[in-house]
């Protein structure tokens, strides 16, 4: 056990996860650190819980387009009404959750003990939301334990760029992107605004807020939001000095099985930028196939973009930690900004972003719902914007010192709210998607708020 531990009363279970045919978990407690613990979870059992998993999200089965996902998800699959959402997270603590492991965790916080769960994921429990668990009295993990993410020891033995500690950054400006305007062809593909003209002025009107408060940085803070962004833009941005974070909501996607196309969705066409490692977005043809590229067609800007900068392109090429260093903090609003843990060599954002100096990693786990999605499904909700809620939570929990402290006793009030009332203005789909990675142990974002 640490200082800091003893300090707080707290413990930290470390818990590791591989997928062999079944799925192996070790964990042990750094408080008894001689004593690891493992259980076998059968493959046909974590699949079903997929599977139950799957028609609970946004992300089209079979035959399915988009919006007929997002119906289903809305309306009803798991996440559309509490109790079925209870089921769900029964069934996922059935064939995930080790029992071993329920009750060590239920003897601890029984005993008024703070938990730390610092989770490495294997690929087929990348989207499981831990925190919806139920322990073995019906009390949700949530709410006695706080999950982070850690990324797998052997991905960045030697970072690029060290973490600035957020002590020395948090008076630095901010960096916004937020919405950024995409190019015509990417419209035409599918990539729609995330915002509504109302969420932007929310937005805008958070911003100024930050500009506003006397002597605050943010007067110097980059802000975008529903403008045109250039990847360029932003390495100027965060090359300008040292900033305290970096917050985009917006598009991002990935292609199965190739973590390093993870991609931030910018404003780039392949005739502004020549030197991305993305082949840009290209419309199909009459014959069911693509077309030619076309200058206007869109470059999305990846995790290999991030990490390799233009490095590949000549002897004189700059690496993407340089063109991009990452602050102490960094938030990812945007589908499955996450996905990093979806592969068996886990690489994407989150990693690039790690490796570029981010000591906090704040993303979503699987796709989110569009504020307009919940127009089209709910008539009445308490909250007629929860994604842009989320994100605006976020982003105030990121300005302050214990970010995920704060963010856990948020979702822990929307969870209060879900159970009582069944508004799905506070859905799990929502904010049961968000998850945090950690830099390292001693990350000034993992220390508990006195307050909590």
């Amino acid at each position: 056990m640490t200082d800091l531990e003893r300090e707080n009363g707290t413990a930290e279970v470390v818990i590791r996860a591989a997928d062999a045919g079944d799925t192996y978990i070790s964990w042990r407690w750094t408080d008894d650190l001689e004593r690891p613990s493992s259980a076998r979870l059968a493959a046909d059992d974590v699949l079903a819980a997929l599977n139950r998993l799957d028609a609970a999200l946004m992300t089209p089965l079979e035959g399915e387009s988009p919006e007929q996902a997002a119906i289903r998800a809305m309306t009803s699959g798991a996440f559309s009404s509490p109790d079925s959402e209870r089921e769900l997270a029964a069934e996922l603590t059935r064939c995930i959750f080790p029992k071993q492991l329920a009750e060590e965790l239920q003897t601890r916080t029984t005993a008024g003990t703070r938990v730390r769960i610092r989770l490495t994921p294997s690929p087929r429990l990348a989207r499981i939301p831990w925190e919806l668990f139920l322990l073995r009295d019906g009390t949700r993990l949530m709410r006695t334990a706080h999950v982070v993410h850690q990324l797998p020891a052997a991905v960045l033995p030697h970072h690029s760029l060290e973490p600035v500690s957020w002590t020395q950054a948090r008076d630095e400006p901010a960096v916004f992107v937020v919405d950024p305007r995409l190019p015509r062809r990417a419209i035409q593909l599918g990539l729609r605004r995330t915002l509504d003209a109302f969420s932007e002025e929310m937005f805008k009107s958070r911003i100024d807020e930050y500009a506003s408060t006397g002597s605050s940085p943010h007067r110097r803070t980059f802000v975008k939001v529903g403008q045109d962004v250039y990847r360029g833009d932003l390495s100027r941005a965060l090359q300008a000095g040292t900033c305290s974070r970096f917050f985009y909501f917006g598009h991002v996607s990935a292609q199965p099985g190739e973590p390093g196309s993870a991609a931030l969705h910018l404003s780039d066409t392949a005739g502004e930028v020549d030197w991305g490692l993305a082949e840009p977005l290209r419309l199909p043809n009459t014959e069911g196939g693509l077309r030619a590229v076309h200058d206007e067609d869109h470059r999305p800007f990846t995790a290999l973009d991030l990490l390799l900068g233009t490095s590949t392109r000549d002897d004189k090429g700059v690496p993407g930690h340089v063109l991009w260093p990452m602050p102490n903090r960094v938030a990812i609003i945007a589908c499955e900004g996450g996905a990093d843990y979806r592969s068996v060599e886990t690489f994407g954002l989150v990693v690039a972003m790690v490796n570029a100096g981010a000591q906090l990693v704040s993303t979503t786990r699987w796709a989110l719902p569009t504020d307009d999605s919940f127009k089209l499904t709910h008539e009445q909700l308490s909250d007629p914007r929860p994604t842009s809620t989320l994100a605006l939570t976020v982003d105030a929990a990121h300005a302050g010192d214990h970010p995920v402290d704060v963010l856990s006793r948020w979702q822990r009030s929307q969870l209060d709210r879900w159970e009582e009332t069944g508004d799905m203005a506070y859905t799990p789909l929502v904010w049961a998607s968000l998850t945090h990675t950690v830099h390292s142990l001693l990350a000034e974002a993992m220390r508990p708020d006195r307050e909590e």
